[in-house]
């Protein structure tokens, strides 16, 4: 029987289509199973479904294939993500969120643009440069690509500049292992912390806020001869663990410290209830992108930022 369920779909949301009874007349019947595929054998797989664990026979597999994330499903997680990285100021247009963070990070400091907004496009758009240009900030809007597609081509028609993408990638906590070797984690960093972020940019009282604007916050650290020399912030909403800030100092990069601190977030955000956990990695560090798959993650979908093009007051994404 050709393999069709393969080792990389672990963790990921399957359809099984698996052989049940035979009539009397002869005829073969089938039934569905729907949900993650958590273990695969040679002889089993194994899909949480509904909240139980069904073992299915790899003999009985007649098709399986991927199911891939809704577009609810994308917009669902863009809103959970935008509660892990909380700005200063904020205010809801409808079904846009309008956040501004003092210039400090791009997804701060933009449109987050889910849903619809409560005006035409057009009177929107106004409506959202006057808002940021009384704080000295350029427009930008923030928006996953595949679910937002018609907005993304609207504003790309109004002469919006797109960024490269964006992935958000995601797995299952049961299915990520790793040693968190001598790290620990935190509810609240310290100066060593604070210094070790962006070369020093979280000592600033604007990005210090905004790392701490959360009230279920993890900060893992590792120390060498007394110093921080890896550091990564953990936070979780509705069951999902969101890991960002990870961080090691550039002399001990290639040693594992990324994936300690990684490990040791896991451990936390599991203690915590969180079954799930996600990051966003640009596109353009395909070496990042690649530790996090060896790690177990995968692409659930990307995300852009269309800026209007006025000179930019903000840094980095």
């Amino acid at each position: 029987m050709p393999l069709v369920l393969e080792p990389s779909w672990v963790g990921r949301r399957v359809s099984v289509r698996r052989t049940a009874n035979v009539t009397s007349e002869g005829r073969q019947l089938y039934s569905d199973v729907v949900g993650d595929l958590v273990d695969l054998t040679p002889q089993t797989a194994v899909v949480a479904s509904h909240g139980a664990l069904v073992v299915i026979p790899i003999a009985n597999v007649a098709i399986a294939r991927l199911v891939p994330p809704s577009t609810a499903d994308e917009l669902a997680l863009e809103e959970i993500g935008a509660r892990g990285w909380q700005a200063a100021e904020t205010e809801a247009l409808g079904g846009w969120l309008l956040r501004a963070n003092g210039g400090f990070t791009i997804r701060a400091n933009s449109v987050h643009a889910v849903r619809q907004p409560r005006l035409p496009l057009d009177e929107a758009i106004d409506y959202a440069r006057a808002w940021y240009a009384a704080r000295d900030l350029p427009l930008r809007i923030n928006l996953p690509t595949e679910g937002r597609r018609l907005l993304d081509a609207a504003l790309g028609e109004r002469g919006f500049e797109p960024s490269p993408d964006n992935h958000v990638m995601v797995a299952r906590l049961d299915q990520l292992h790793g040693d968190a070797l001598d790290t620990t984690v935190s509810g609240a960093p310290d100066e060593d912390w604070f210094a070790r972020y962006r070369d020093g940019q979280g000592a600033d009282p604007v990005s210090r806020a905004l790392l701490l604007r959360h009230d279920r916050l993890g900060f893992a650290t590792i120390r060498r001869d007394g110093a921080v020399v890896a550091i990564g912030r953990g936070v979780i909403d509705d069951g999902w663990l969101g890991v960002a800030a990870v961080e090691v100092a550039p002399q001990l990069r290639r040693q594992g410290l990324a994936r300690a601190v990684m490990a040791a977030l896991w451990q936390w955000g599991a203690s915590q209830g969180a079954e799930r956990s996600y990051l966003h990695v640009a596109s353009t560090n395909p070496g990042a992108v690649a530790l996090y798959a060896s790690q177990g993650y995968w692409i659930h979908h990307d995300y852009r930022t269309r800026t209007e093009l006025t000179p930019s007051a903000a840094t980095d994404c």
